[in-house]
């Protein structure tokens, strides 16, 4: 009897080992991880979106800079539009009830259809995440008045991009396999819906999808201009009415690197756009011919004039590239540099490991940090930004590190920036890209961007990190690292968690 429990024990086993043993991990597919020559460009400016609570009258102060530019550079197009955004909806989370968001979604939606109807030749592309529809059939209806206006929407083909649940993919690959097809009937819908209260239900299947954690991540806007260079913005930016008060950073720049993204995204949207139902109403034919139309506008990649030495220079980043980038300035980095660092989630392992080494080298690292408590109106355990802050503030007896927390008041501080200083650096790194394994492992889909001695671009991101780190501007928008430091039993816990959630990729971060 005992040997037939240990046979039973070990073909269990068996059968739950065997979708690890047999999964294989996709490759990326084209226009990702790419890492760009240095190009020059005339124009680059930085946008910036803060919200500001004010003492004194107790009202919440906010700036639009990026969303605002989106609308001017929407409407002053003339050739074309590509706009790819990760977050674009309407839910607010737990925060529904408070009127006080600006609806962001349908304002984007209302300036791209507005641009149709002024210059209907013109190609439009959208791209965006299938969280925009719950991996389901529950998207905004804007996005079927954006497709009725011929303005084709592409939802990325996730099951193109690698897998970074490790636990949980090559079970559901496997074991989907097996299960029946999906019903229609709206009886098998017993999930409630996480993004919005008020929303029907979700099915296992779309629970399912959910569960994977991939994601394309970027937020990216290309316009062309037949006159002068297309131009592209790249930040941390969503238009989703959930998260128009958290504080961002993008920057819009012309020239060549705006033709290198435009290339990145047509290409997403192309094997995206391969399988019909990542498509908005019936308009596959119309996604393909909207590539062609953009393509014939702009130069071929290989084209694309290089920087000269000596001048301000920019390079696109994607994918695994920007965590490449990341960690090989930071390589750099020794006595007399600064690093600034701007950063709503901060875990991956390679990435700190950078920076502990840079700090022993004898570089000066000051880190503002989300405190990582608040999530559309829902509380957070601060993982993993709090145990990463411990961890390299032990190194603080040395002299070359500090961290401060963002002081939020509901709303995240969202920005992705790296800055360094030194005597062969000056460097601007920022983007879409938190500093995890999910979004920069080559896992979600990325875009940043690198500036090199780039001084009035650099000098104007000193001033406001400066600002936020000293409260200058007579408001409090930060705090001391003592006020959220994690310690004791709580940050040997959390670290644990926090660093199986990273290897694993179970956490959505």
């Amino acid at each position: 009897m005992r040997s037939f429990k240990w046979i039973l024990f070990g073909a269990l086993l068996g059968v739950a080992a065997l979708p690890y043993l047999l999964f294989q991990q996709q490759e990326l597919p084209a226009g990702t991880s790419l890492r760009s020559p240095d190009f020059e460009y005339s124009e680059a400016r930085l946008l910036i979106d803060r919200t500001l609570w004010d003492e004194a009258t107790e009202q919440t102060l906010r700036s639009h800079q990026i969303f605002d530019t989106i609308l001017q550079e929407i409407e002053s197009a003339e050739s074309f539009v590509i706009a790819d955004f990760f977050l674009w909806n309407p839910w607010r989370g737990a925060v529904e009830a408070s009127g006080d968001l600006r609806p962001l979604a349908e304002e984007l939606a209302e300036a791209l259809i507005r641009k149709r109807i002024q210059n209907p030749d013109m190609p439009i592309l959208v791209i965006t995440d299938p969280i925009n529809r719950i991996y389901g059939d529950h998207a905004p209806e804007y996005y079927m008045r954006l497709a009725g206006a011929g303005i084709p929407v592409v939802f990325t083909d996730l099951s193109q991009l690698p897998d970074s649940n490790r636990i949980y993919a090559p079970q559901a690959w496997f074991w989907s396999q097996y299960l029946p097809a999906e019903k229609a009937d709206s009886d098998t819908r017993l999930i409630p819906n996480p993004f919005n209260s008020k929303g029907e239900k979700l099915t296992l299947a779309e629970l399912g999808r959910m569960l994977y954690f991939k994601a394309n991540h970027r937020k990216v806007l290309v316009t062309g201009r037949p006159s002068t260079a297309p131009r592209a913005l790249i930040g941390s930016f969503n238009p989703a009415d959930g998260s128009a008060n958290h504080s961002n950073i993008a920057t819009l720049v012309d020239g060549a690197v705006a033709i290198y993204a435009a290339h990145s995204e047509l290409d997403v949207a192309e094997w995206s756009s391969a399988n019909s139902q990542q498509v908005q109403g019936e308009l596959k034919q119309q996604v393909a011919q909207t590539i062609s139309k953009i393509r014939q506008r702009l130069p071929e990649v290989d084209s694309l004039p290089e920087a000269r030495v000596g001048v301000s220079r920019v390079a696109w980043r994607s994918e695994g590239a920007i965590q490449d980038t990341l960690v090989a300035q930071l390589n750099q980095a020794t006595v007399g540099t600064r690093v600034d660092a701007a950063v709503f989630y901060f875990s991956d392992r390679r990435i700190v490991k950078a920076f502990t080494e840079a700090i022993q080298r004898g570089a000066q690292v000051r880190l503002l940090l989300d405190a990582n408590r608040d999530a559309f109106g829902r509380e957070k355990n601060g993982i993993p930004n709090r145990e990463v802050a411990a961890e390299l503030m032990e190194l603080s007896s040395e002299g070359g590190v500090d961290v401060r927390w963002a002081a939020t008041h509901g709303e995240q501080y969202h920005a992705k920036v790296l800055r360094v200083v030194g005597l062969r650096q000056d460097i601007l790194c920022l983007g879409s890209a938190n500093w995890t394994r999910r979004n920069l492992g080559n896992l979600n889909l990325e875009a940043n961007l690198l500036f090199q001695d780039a001084a009035e671009l650099g000098q104007e991101f000193d001033s406001y990190f400066e600002t936020l780190w000293s409260n200058t501007d007579g408001y409090e928008e930060s705090l001391p690292y003592a006020d959220w430091a994690e310690i004791g039993w709580s940050l040997r816990w959390k670290t644990w968690l926090y660093r199986f959630q990273e290897w694993s990729g179970a956490s959505t971060f």
